[in-house]
């Protein structure tokens, strides 16, 4: 027996953060992969609004608010997008979105703040898994397949990212126990991509004068040794997504 492509299968994927950065660049690739796309944000660019109007069965914009649980998709929506799904399709939950805000050191973080990211980073990861297993917890389910963009501050202490690292490493645990103890059969793959240049490394970069590290930071940006996100997406995508396979006679 040889595995082979099988166009027949689908793969739908749920990404979070989709409107910018390495999100929007996986949202694009992904789709351009063939897979169906259903984004969640808060705003989408013209070009992703029009590509949804273009392709309204298989690609889908969620205007979402991370910090607010009630912003979150059900069930449902889920479910519908997915629609009748067999047992060979995948359907895979991409978390991406992050904050790395407030930045600052501990004791002069303003409250508010740190509760926002509490609720993007951690509470909304743990929120959307549940409600992803929830929404196709039936008989025969489609292949379940979770996918974190971790970082490398979840194990490592970063002065001035203190909430970052911790929320990171909270979310991080929490994956690792539903790749052990989930209601459905569903697969957990941790990715860490590195320094990606998107939006967050540019706030570091402005807001993180006078903290430990940050002429590095400075430094790599000068030297060119961030990634782009495109380039990283069209790698995540190469080795995370791989075309679904059947099995044929050899």
């Amino acid at each position: 027996m040889s595995a082979i492509a099988d166009v027949s299968r689908m793969r739908s994927v749920f990404v979070t953060g989709a409107s910018r950065g390495l999100g929007a660049a996986l949202f694009h690739a992904l789709q351009s992969d063939g897979a169906r796309v259903f984004g969640l944000a808060r705003t989408f660019p013209s070009d992703q609004q029009v590509l949804a109007a273009r392709h309204p069965a298989s690609v889908r914009l969620r205007c979402t608010d991370l910090a607010e649980a009630v912003s979150l998709p059900t069930e449902d929506e889920l479910s519908a997008f997915v629609g009748e799904a067999r047992a060979e399709d995948e359907v895979v939950l991409l978390h991406n979105a992050a904050t790395v805000e407030p930045i600052g050191l501990v004791g002069e973080l303003a409250p508010e703040d740190v509760f926002a990211a509490v609720q993007v980073n951690l509470v909304a990861p743990i929120l959307l898994t549940n409600t992803f297993l929830a929404a196709f917890a039936r008989d025969p389910a489609p292949r379940l397949r979770i996918v974190y963009v971790a970082s490398s501050a979840a194990h490592r202490s970063y002065p001035g990212w203190a909430t970052y690292c911790a929320t990171k490493a909270g979310a991080e645990a929490f994956m690792r126990c539903v790749s052990e103890a989930a209601s459905r059969t569903c697969t957990v793959e941790i990715v860490d991509p590195g320094a990606i240049e998107t939006q967050m490394q540019q706030t570091l970069r402005e807001r993180g004068t006078g903290l430990p590290g940050h002429a590095r930071l400075v430094e790599r940006h000068r030297s060119g040794d961030i990634a782009d996100p495109a380039t990283v997406a069209k790698h995540l995508v190469a080795l995370h997504f791989p075309p679904l396979v059947a099995m044929a006679p050899s």
